[in-house]
């Protein structure tokens, strides 16, 4: 698979975390993986043939061309690709889309709608920009043009963005209490406020970022051991992992291979 991926200018890293690009010909070959709980907020721009997903054990569906996937909190979707596969992706920051667009990030808790269903018609505008453009520099550069017009109606950068950057720059190893105490909110202010502009609260958004890097920590190294990893994280100890497993992907880590061996986080 050939990937590109690339940061966002400066001025706009409290929204975006990166951009990518995936691309592969696999004729009638099926690529193939779960999704388990994890802390993403995504937008895919398919350049060719679209995803099928599985949700929820039922029928798999024809992704839609352009479409917004949030934060998910239990292994609800099943990914499958064929075909010729050109997705150009943006992965925001934890409050980037609620700073762009203003929206409860809750409601986009286990969703994924279509672009147009959450960004009107600016979805049309981007697509359309990154559709015309011959190659990937490009395609970065009309998504930062978008940007710079969608962040002229929207307010500065706070606090709340802040302490979910920071979660996801320590891998979720963090104490609550220190950022609230630092915040200058009340705890069930910080709570709603969070929920809000992530989707998450945040205890289980830490918990689903340490969980995805686990997972991510595995696949790169099959070898290394569970043991190892889930020390190097910060759990208690093995019974918290399994724990975790069981409630963000429903399997034990050592059922964890065959197709999870495929899953991709964005970013990584």
């Amino acid at each position: 698979m050939d990937i590109k991926r690339a940061l966002p200018h400066p001025l706009y890293r409290g929204v975006v975390r990166s951009l990518e690009e995936r691309r592969v010909e696999l004729g009638s070959a099926v690529l193939s993986w779960p999704v388990a709980a994890r802390p993403h907020q995504i937008l895919n721009i398919h350049l060719a043939d679209p995803y099928r997903v599985r949700i929820d054990e039922g029928g798999a569906s024809q992704t839609p061309d352009m479409s917004v996937v949030g934060p998910q909190t239990y292994r609800r979707a099943h990914v499958s690709l064929s075909g010729s596969i050109h997705v150009f992706n943006i992965l925001f920051q934890p409050t980037g889309l609620n700073r762009l667009l203003g929206i409860n990030m809750t409601s986009l808790v286990n969703q994924d709608p279509a672009a147009s269903d959450v960004l009107g018609a600016s979805a049309t505008t981007l697509g359309d920009a990154v559709r015309a453009a011959p190659n990937f520099d490009l395609r970065v550069a009309a998504v930062e043009h978008w940007l710079t017009m969608m962040l002229e109606r929207r307010g500065p950068d706070d606090f709340i963005g802040f302490a979910s950057r920071k979660m996801i720059a320590v891998q979720g190893r963090v104490r609550i209490e220190n950022l609230i105490a630092k915040s200058g909110l009340s705890t069930s202010q910080f709570q709603r406020r969070f929920a809000a502009q992530v989707g998450l609260p945040p205890k289980l958004f830490a918990r689903t970022i340490r969980f995805d890097q686990a997972l991510l920590a595995h696949r790169k190294n099959p070898r290394r051991s569970w043991t190892d990893i889930i020390h190097e994280l910060g759990y208690f100890d093995q019974a918290q992992f399994i724990r975790e497993c069981h409630g963000f992907a429903g399997l034990r880590p050592g059922s964890l291979v065959g197709d999870w061996e495929n899953t991709f986080s964005p970013g990584e």
